[in-house]
């Protein structure tokens, strides 16, 4: 039976039985989905309710840093008491609320309809269509104020032979979660798609699999490469901080494709491709589980709903968890290294292509993404810079511990004294325990990072002999190619007569005016070589592995890509 109806008595007929059932409960939804109307009909209500109650929409959704006028999608709203009788009600526009006169102190039924033609399919909002439903939290349910404490339960009406994704936790029909911030960081899939399941040490893991028309991927392959990005996140943290997790993958892109993080889940949007190629998208929002959905900036949780939540933090939120997505991505298998070191060569080129760069802090450029759409300042993007902060900070902490600690052990003590439900990190304590860390005092240099448009040092490459070719830039240049082991892969034909062989392993290397002299070991074999270079003027931003390394620097390499 339709718990809701234009007819009040016909609603109370749906609606009664659900009252007694959740006599238990503190606040309950029940959701029924209208495909033909491409709209959903929520019903909250509660016990104990007062002589004046507020019902709240949000005004943003976390993980994506913008006002969404999630109002403008709410109609047929209505407040009536337990005989069906409509209880008085006003709109509050500038709070997004409706408040309800409940002179009696009846328990409430407050009802409404969301439009589900959210154009991002459901990314931010609500979607509905023939075949399925996506409600993302904010969008879909409205908050009683002074509440959100309380245990939070949702129950579906769906159409004949859909099925229900969630995150959530579930008990014969009923989904629940402990509080209103757990509630909407749910994101809920409902309708006709693909579910596939595995485990990782034991924790179960669902791909849910949504598309309006024959999958062109093999599902079982793109399946197993979630699999395998699921792991070096728990590696790192030692555990899971979630019971079960589902990614949510919708083969469509409406107008925002990505992803966006929840606390238990994900949901990705992508082109219905035979190759997805979606590695280190997947790896980004999966750390989001640790990073921003339990360590996170001291205002990202418990949230305010009903403004602009501003920190100067969100390159350590967004970027460094790109950082990570890269890392995680080469961790699990599914890239090499030389794929790691080229993306931090391209992220660090899109950095210094910016103009904003030199004018604005990565911290005010988190600050003001409010008014800029979400991420960041004109062509600053704390996502970027956050990014190449992440990688450089990584090889700080190293270089300064002796390879003892490096960014890892940053988030693992983060983790420890800052995860839900604990507070969150100020400004000031993410610089305190980056000191920490690294066993020696940073801060001025990390206030320059964060706080100042200075350009970012990369001098920390050379410890790791590594070297950042530059634009406009004059250098010396080996006639053969190295991959980052120092072994010879190629040899330049102005060069093959120099003793020079490919496998031949660079021990270290000097310049000899426009020579180098190189220490080569081949087998058990010691070579000393003196090879012909060229100088030239570099194009573009590259890093490569300096044939001017030290032994040590080229050991330092080493054990930044073990794992």
């Amino acid at each position: 039976m339709n718990f809701f109806t234009n007819v009040v008595k016909r609603a109370l007929v749906g609606f009664l039985p659900f009252l007694a059932v959740v006599s238990q409960a503190q606040i309950d939804y029940r959701v029924a989905v209208e495909p033909t109307a491409r709209a959903v009909r929520v019903g909250v209500t509660f016990p104990n309710a007062k002589e004046k109650e507020t019902f709240r929409i949000p005004a943003w959704c976390p993980g994506f840093y913008f006002i969404l006028n999630y109002q403008n999608s709410m109609y047929d709203v209505r407040a009536l008491d337990p005989s069906g009788r409509a209880l008085k009600m006003s709109f509050l526009r500038e709070k997004r609320a409706w408040e309800v006169q409940n002179p009696k102190k009846t328990p409430i039924s407050f009802q409404y309809r969301v439009r589900g033609t959210d154009a991002g399919l459901g990314f931010f909002g609500v979607h509905v269509r023939e075949y399925s439903a996506f409600l993302n939290g904010p969008a879909a349910f409205v908050h009683v104020l002074g509440r959100e404490k309380e245990s939070h339960r949702v129950t579906f009406n769906l159409p004949g032979g859909w099925d229900i994704a969630t995150g959530m936790d579930s008990n014969a029909g009923v989904y629940s979660a402990a509080d209103y911030d757990e509630f909407i960081d749910h994101p809920i899939q409902l309708g006709r798609f693909i579910r596939k399941t595995f485990q990782v040490d034991g924790t179960p893991f669902e791909v849910i699999w949504v598309a309006g028309e024959r999958i062109r991927c093999l599902v079982d392959e793109e399946t197993e490469r979630f699999r395998k990005l699921s792991i070096p996140a728990k590696k790192m943290f030692g555990e899971y901080p979630f019971k079960r997790y589902v990614y949510i993958v919708h083969l469509e892109v409406g107008d925002f494709g990505g992803g966006l993080e929840h606390r238990a889940s994900t949901v990705l949007a992508t082109p219905n491709a035979q190759v997805l190629g979606m590695d280190d998208l997947i790896a980004h929002e999966f750390f989001h589980t640790w990073n921003v959905k339990q360590i996170r900036p001291d205002v990202l949780g418990p949230f305010d709903y009903t403004q602009p939540v501003r920190t100067g933090s969100l390159w350590f939120a967004e970027g460094v968890t790109d950082y990570y997505a890269k890392v995680h991505t080469y961790q699990s298998g599914l890239r090499p290294a030389s794929w790691l070191i080229e993306e931090m060569a391209n992220e660090i080129e899109t950095l210094q292509m910016s103009k904003t760069r030199l004018k604005l802090s990565v911290a005010d450029a988190g600050r003001k993404a409010w008014e800029n759409g979400g991420f960041g300042v004109d062509d600053l993007s704390y996502y970027n810079k956050g990014l190449v902060m992440g990688f450089l900070l990584d090889l700080e902490i190293r270089r300064a511990s002796k390879g003892t600690r490096s960014l890892d052990d940053l988030f693992r003590k983060l983790y420890k004294e800052h995860r839900l439900p604990n507070s969150g990190f100020s400004e000031k304590q993410l610089v305190t325990a980056i000191n920490e860390i690294a066993g020696v005092n940073l801060t001025k240099k990390l206030n320059s990072m964060i706080e100042t448009p200075e350009e970012l040092d990369y001098s920390v490459l050379e410890h790791f002999g590594l070297r950042l070719i530059e634009p406009g830039k004059s250098y010396l240049d080996p006639w053969f190619t190295l991959d980052l082991e120092s072994k010879v892969l190629s040899i330049g034909p102005s060069i093959k007569d120099s003793g020079l062989k490919p496998g031949d392993q660079i021990v270290s290397g000097t310049a000899k005016g426009d020579d180098m002299v190189l220490q080569v070991r081949r087998g058990s074999e010691e070579l000393s070589l003196t090879i012909a270079g060229r100088r030239y003027v570099a194009g573009d931003y590259r890093i490569q592995v300096s044939p001017f390394a030290t032994p040590e620097q080229r050991a330092n390499l080493q054990q930044y890509l073990k794992f």
